[in-house]
């Protein structure tokens, strides 16, 4: 079947800024990282999907439709546990990647405590920020940045990212169990959002605002990842280029 006009916006707001090609991204796939590195970006991450739920649950308490909130809470009671996904033993996806952080040498209360130590970047409390206040928004519109914008994107990232954590990092399969995971769960939510906005965005309006706010959501995820490659990546070698010349 071919796709609508509308999906097909929705779709090419996702390509203009996907992070599967961020700097970061290349990175990490070219082995340019450490397990040190790996366990900083756990530290950022862990405090933008661990709200997740929240924010579809705050989603989930306005939406007017019970097809939209059947979804919801069936994404929500995955993310938190609380239901089995596929041959995974039901556990809290986040705590997957504390137990990933740990294989990191990451400990789990460096991670719980960095906001309130003040150690998350300006990006990752802006992505934060954002997500926050997309969940206030009118469902459609709501979704349109949350599972579209941000959710969908996950499985082609972790789809490239993954491999390398088993081949140059030397991690083993049950390490990364949080990102295989989110390959096949991310890969039916998105498809259930977009899904859900098409159905939903009946006027020219309501379909322009979607799209707008796909952008916005594929703009803070980027801008999220700048902050990273910036403090862990590009900030260090700027360091040691100066270091070299002085």
């Amino acid at each position: 079947m071919a796709k609508s006009a509308f999906r097909q916006a929705l779709e090419e707001a996702i390509e203009q800024r996907h992070s599967a090609v961020h700097p970061w991204s290349e990175a990490w796939t070219s082995g340019k990282l450490d397990r040190r590195l790996l366990g900083e970006w756990v530290k950022q991450h862990f405090h933008y999907v661990s709200h997740f739920s929240e924010w579809l649950g705050a989603v989930y308490a306005t939406c007017p439709h019970w097809d939209v909130q059947q979804f919801l809470l069936e994404n929500i009671t995955e993310e938190e546990g609380f239901v089995g996904s596929g041959d995974f033993a039901p556990v809290r996806h986040s705590e997957l990647l504390l137990e990933f952080a740990a294989t990191c040498g990451m400990k789990r209360e460096e991670i719980l405590n960095a906001q309130v130590n003040g150690e998350l970047l300006p990006e990752t409390l802006g992505l934060q920020s954002w997500c926050a206040v997309q969940s206030t928004k009118p469902f459609v519109e709501a979704l349109s940045g949350l599972l579209i914008g941000l959710e969908s994107q996950v499985p082609r990232i972790y789809s490239k990212t993954t491999p390398p954590l088993l081949e140059k990092y030397g991690f083993a399969e049950d390490e990364v169990t949080f990102f295989t995971l989110h390959i096949v769960a991310d890969a039916e939510h998105g498809e259930k959002g977009f899904e859900i906005v098409e159905k939903y965005a009946t006027t020219d309006d309501q379909r322009a605002a979607c799209v707008r706010l796909v952008r916005e959501a594929t703009m803070m995820r980027r801008l999220y990842l700048d902050g990273v490659y910036r403090k862990f990546i590009a900030e260090p070698q700027a360091a040691g280029a100066k270091k070299l010349a002085a």
